[in-house]
């Protein structure tokens, strides 16, 4: 599973098409008190993500960050600010995702850039107040598979230092794109800029465990392998450093996703952006990628793999998480927490 299950933990396994249709219905009611600008399909597509976040071991960004976020939404306010609907949305959109859970509005976001693809060609969809996202790769890949080229970055609260700093000035701020591929899926990468992530971090405050050596420092801006005296986590070396600079911008001020200096933070901002490359004159853009990951490979390079296993279902809502389709296992306190949810959405 990648992440280890708290020590002593019970732990229950449950079948992905089970656990997908419990995470759905327990975002249905947030996306029908959205009002228009939400559909059922962004509560199954956002599902699809969780599982998959799941199967592919990346457990800090499964059900339990979603049960972190839907405890968020229970003590915030709503926004009054609606989606835009998809028939109404030009190139560029804005989403106010106050009160809304976190992958909610990314599926969102991603339903309204293909729209704006299908009518201009090009979807910038800009979500500021909005709690914790998830896996970026899967909503980038989703678009990808429908033969879009996209771009999708989150800005958070300030938590990592500027490279050579020693406090804190932006986000760990991930990046991830997605383009299509021939003969395979799609090319996709997903990163932090900083060195360890959030969920990293929390997972191991969590199980008691040490930090590698140079990923954090401390209030006084020393070097520190204790997740508890953790002030500021450190940049993905000077280019990391400056793509996390990037995001802020883009994701952040762009979209007004950023907080004041001083300000407390009610969220995110985080931007979606796809593009028909066809209309850009990228016709070839499977072939090409294809070529690219070979020429890279062929050079020495790693070429990203994470998602590949995952089949080809996240662009079709309707269906269960491709494979792996082994149980997925949780802990049993997240599994009542979820059903519980869901049941209640039923009544």
């Amino acid at each position: 599973m990648g992440e280890v299950l708290s020590a002593g933990a019970p732990v229950i396994e449950v079948a992905p098409e089970r656990l997908q249709l419990a995470v759905a219905r327990a975002l249905a009611p947030h996306a029908a008190a959205a009002g228009g600008g939400f559909a059922a399909q962004d509560a199954d597509r956002a599902a699809c993500w969780i599982v998959q976040a799941e199967q592919l071991g990346l457990a800090g960004f499964g059900v339990d960050m979603l049960l972190r976020d839907l405890r968020r939404v229970d003590i915030g306010s709503r926004s009054a600010d609606a989606v835009a609907a998809p028939s109404a949305v030009g190139a560029i959109a804005g989403i106010d995702a106050a009160g809304t859970p976190g992958p909610l509005a990314l599926a969102a976001a991603v339903r309204i850039a293909e729209a704006a693809v299908e009518s201009h060609g090009i979807g910038l969809v800009g979500v500021r107040n909005v709690g914790a996202l998830g896996v970026l790769g899967l909503a980038a890949r989703s678009l990808a598979e429908r033969g879009r080229v996209a771009l999708i970055s989150a800005q958070a609260p300030a938590m990592v230092a500027p490279w050579g700093g020693s406090a804190p000035a932006i986000g760990t701020n991930p990046l991830a794109f997605g383009a299509p591929r021939a003969g395979g899926a799609p090319l996709v990468a997903d990163f932090a800029t900083s060195r360890i992530t959030l969920a990293e971090l929390r997972r191991r405050r969590d199980a008691g465990e040490q930090l590698p050596e140079d990923v954090a420092i401390d209030a006084e801006g020393r070097p520190t392998a204790d997740p508890d005296a953790v002030a500021a986590l450190l940049p993905e070396g000077r280019l990391g450093s400056l793509a996390g600079l990037l995001v802020e911008v883009i994701a952040g001020a762009a979209v007004g996703g950023r907080a004041p200096a001083g300000a407390p933070a009610d969220g995110r901002g985080a931007v979606v952006i796809a593009v028909d490359p066809a209309r850009a004159g990228g016709a070839r853009v499977a072939e090409t990628c294809a070529e690219i990951a070979e020429e890279w490979r062929a050079a020495g390079g790693h070429v990203p793999g994470r998602f590949d296993a995952l089949g080809s279902s996240s662009s079709d809502t309707s269906e269960a998480p491709g494979a792996p389709d082994a149980s997925i296992r949780l802990r049993q306190t997240d599994f009542d927490a979820l059903f519980a949810r869901a049941e209640e959405a039923r009544a």
